[in-house]
């Protein structure tokens, strides 16, 4: 029998318990005592271990692989049932079910749920995160979709687990209906923008301006002529939607697909896209009629590129029309005129709930730090001037009356018709009102007539200007809201202030120039010399009456400012 020497350890110093057997291995054993020596320590063995088994390992390697089961398809995994929801139209609350199943064997924590896009959305029912989901555990979430809210649903609910795994609830869909009953052009169509001002005019006819609307209100109204089933479904909706917010087409700015465009695309090419009420963000309608249209969301333009949020839920043939859309209300009660029992007429005004503000730069030629707006009007209207004084009457009634001339100068207003012909120019004039903010921001304005007629030739470097005597020089004088001109010739045009004034004859004065012509200008080849008011608008709301979806007519009302 081998010896093998042994330790008691220090609890056990007195001697081996009185009931304790010892091992058959061990021989014999001292005591030790604390404080411990070197010597009360097992030195450790060093050596070779040796294979002791009966037979040996197979050392032949096998390729292989591992041949998944319907079981990985489900387990080890978080579920997401459905993983999908397609809103589709959005036109009432809609609720549905949500089914979060955890098939792994082990517990799984949901530390947070992130949702973005979620305008409207909600999920509920379990308690907030964390929230323990045990073993092959599943829960069943409401999911419910308001229609209030963004007109294109494009949400996401990520489920973040504990240790870094996710799980993506996509939605989809669309909030809008859209009012496909388009105009009787007939009766043209009227857009209306709508500022809001203030003017504090003092003593002497100056005033302060404030701008007290930050966005102009914009509204369009039409009349329509509809015929059998569109009539019927102008009724249905028109009951069932009331008051709630459309997706109305901007029936004056469309355009048509020049080629076919399929289910699931998400680019459209729209002619003329600049000069349309297109921007990211916005929604567009291909219409093709009443019942058969799409709207969708615009994410971004470049040029006549639509790029779209949502790719197309139908294909669409070239010649669909494409027209920018708005987020609409219906403004007041409908008529409905029934001329036969198939047929009927009536006329809708909707206020625009989207608005927004041109951020193009304001057209024209800048002068003294303000932009000339010389478009010539539409002479088959006249232009209606008026002078008008800021007088006071004083009156006891037993007396002569009298008169008090508070500002000593006229009030000229003028109103002026432009017939805009095309959509560039009516970009243009847009651009122009949206920087005059109604009554608020001046611009030069000529008077669009002969004011004066020049009856000796203009010489290079001379700064001064011949007409005929109009006594200017005996009642006006540089009057600071009539001392600048625009000359117009065949060599260009100039912008000139008359710094003074000298009668030379009873036919003929001299008017002297702020700057010399750099040109010679002979008399033949002077077109019109007009006066150049600085001027506001007289009103805040201003209409544009579109007479097809190309050309618009629009009436303004001027005021004079001292320059």
């Amino acid at each position: 029998m081998a010896a093998f020497a042994g330790i008691v350890a220090p609890g056990s110093a007195v001697g081996e318990p009185v009931h304790y057997e010892r091992a058959r291995g061990i021989s014999g054993y001292r005591p030790v005592r604390y404080p411990f020596a070197a010597a009360d320590s097992v030195s450790p063995l060093a050596g070779t271990r040796g294979a002791a088994r009966p037979i040996s390992e197979p050392q032949r390697r096998l390729a292989g692989a591992r041949m998944p089961s319907f079981a990985d398809d489900w387990y080890h995994r978080i579920h997401l049932l459905p993983p999908r929801i397609d809103l589709g139209n959005v036109i009432s609350p809609i609720v549905r079910r949500l089914e979060v199943w955890n098939a792994h064997l082990q517990e799984q924590t949901v530390l947070a749920i992130e949702a973005t896009g979620a305008d409207g959305l909600a999920l509920s029912g379990p308690p907030a995160p964390p929230l323990v989901f045990g073993a092959l555990q599943s829960r069943t979430y409401s999911f419910s979709a308001s229609h209030r809210g963004t007109p294109a649903i494009n949400a996401a609910f990520t489920f973040r687990f504990a240790g870094g795994a996710e799980m993506r609830l996509g939605v989809t869909g669309r909030r809008v209906v859209v009012f496909g009953i388009r105009p009787d052009w007939s009766d043209g169509m009227t857009e209306r923008l709508e500022w809001l001002s203030e003017v504090l005019e003092a003593h002497d006819g100056s005033e302060q301006r404030i701008r007290l609307r930050q966005l102009p209100r914009r509204s369009f109204e039409y009349s329509w002529l509809l015929e059998g089933q569109d009539v019927r479904l102008l009724e249905h909706l028109l009951f069932a939607w009331g008051a709630r917010i459309y997706c109305l087409p901007v029936w004056t700015d469309g355009s048509r697909l020049l080629q076919d465009v399929v289910a699931g695309g998400r680019q459209l090419v729209v002619p003329d896209a600049a000069h349309s009420d297109y921007h990211p963000g916005g929604i567009a309608v291909l219409w093709r009629s009443t019942a058969e249209n799409e709207a969708v969301e615009i994410a971004s333009v470049d040029g006549a590129a639509l790029t779209l949020t949502l790719a197309l839920g139908q294909s669409w043939p070239a010649g669909t029309r494409v027209l920018p859309a708005r987020l609409a209300r219906l403004d007041g009660t409908t008529g409905v005129r029934r001329l036969t029992d198939t047929i009927a007429s009536g006329r809708c005004r909707f206020t625009v709930e989207d608005l927004g503000a041109s951020s193009a730069p304001e057209p024209g030629t800048v002068y003294r730090s303000y932009s000339v707006f010389d478009w010539p009007p539409d002479w088959s209207e006249e232009i209606d001037v008026s002078c008008q004084r800021k007088l006071t009457v004083i009156d006891s009634g037993t007396g002569p009356r009298g008169f008090d001339d508070e500002s000593g100068a006229p009030q000229l207003g003028r109103r002026l018709t432009w017939l805009l012909p095309n959509r560039p120019q009516i970009t243009a004039f847009r651009q122009w009102l949206a920087a005059r903010t109604g009554r608020v921001h001046p611009c030069w304005l000529p008077t669009f007539t002969s004011n004066l007629q020049v009856s000796r030739a203009v010489v290079s470097g001379g700064s001064g200007l011949v007409v005929r005597n109009t006594g200017y020089s005996r009642f006006v004088t540089a009057h600071p809201q009539r001392r600048d001109l625009i000359l117009r010739t065949r060599l260009g045009t100039f912008f000139r202030r008359v710094t003074g004034a000298e009668e030379l004859s009873a036919q003929e004065e001299l008017l002297s120039l702020d700057q010399p012509l750099d040109v010679t200008v002979t008399v033949d080849q002077v077109l019109q010399v007009s006066w150049l008011e600085l001027v506001r608008l007289d009103q805040d709301a201003v209409e544009l009456f579109w007479e097809t979806d190309g050309v618009v007519r629009v009436q303004l009302s001027t005021r004079t400012l001292p320059s």
